[in-house]
């Protein structure tokens, strides 16, 4: 899922599902010289069992631009 914060293209990961109103958020922030693809296995399992996930690319990191 692509989006824009400050003018820049930022990219969060949502386990392949979309985002249900109602359901509980969880975020992932990955570490340094990472990206989303860290929390691929954990975003996957919460999202397939009641939640949305969101694994966000840091500025200058994976798909997001900065």
């Amino acid at each position: 899922m692509y989006c824009t914060v400050n003018g820049e293209k930022a990219f969060a990961y949502t386990g392949s599902r979309p985002s249900i109103d109602g359901q509980p958020n969880i975020i992932f922030v990955h570490g340094a010289g990472m990206d989303h693809t860290v929390w691929v296995m954990q975003t996957r399992y919460f999202a397939h069992h009641g939640y949305n996930v969101f694994a966000v690319d840091l500025p200058g990191h994976g798909r997001s631009e900065g």
